[in-house]
């Protein structure tokens, strides 16, 4: 049987998270907030989802109104540690939770690479919802 795109996408996040020093969790939202997956261990995904995607439109708007193009990516350091936010195409967003050894120069070469397969994964699965849904008017 072959994986979902979801199955695939939370497989990615979990290699994330053992590739790169310092990550805590990570997760994939839709830019509209919905949860995608996640492989966040001990804390609410669906609150963080909607917060991560708010941190999206703030930043893709920033960045815009600034004439610095295209939103990448939004890297924010706490006390206790880091919470990054990545586009990742036009209607997902992958946010990663690293703790204060969260190794950054690793996680920004892993990202991009990810980032884009995930773009992949999702796309392929709204592809395939289309191919389901019955037509207009059935």
């Amino acid at each position: 049987m072959t994986p979902s795109p979801e199955q695939l996408i939370h497989a990615e996040l979990r290699e994330l998270r053992e590739q790169v020093m310092g990550v805590h969790g990570s997760m994939v939202a839709t830019s509209d907030g919905f949860m995608v997956a996640n492989d966040i261990p001990d804390l609410e995904p669906t609150r963080i989802a909607a917060l991560v995607a708010t941190t999206l439109g703030l930043a893709r708007q920033a960045t815009q109104v600034t004439g610095r193009g295209r939103f990448s990516e939004s890297l924010t350091r706490g006390s206790d540690g880091y919470l990054a936010v990545f586009a990742a195409g036009d209607r997902a967003v992958v946010a990663v939770l690293g703790s204060n050894e969260l190794n950054v120069g690793m996680l920004h070469y892993q990202i991009r690479d990810l980032t884009k397969r995930i773009a992949y994964h999702l796309e392929r699965s709204a592809q395939s919802r289309r191919l389901i849904q019955p037509p207009e008017g059935f």
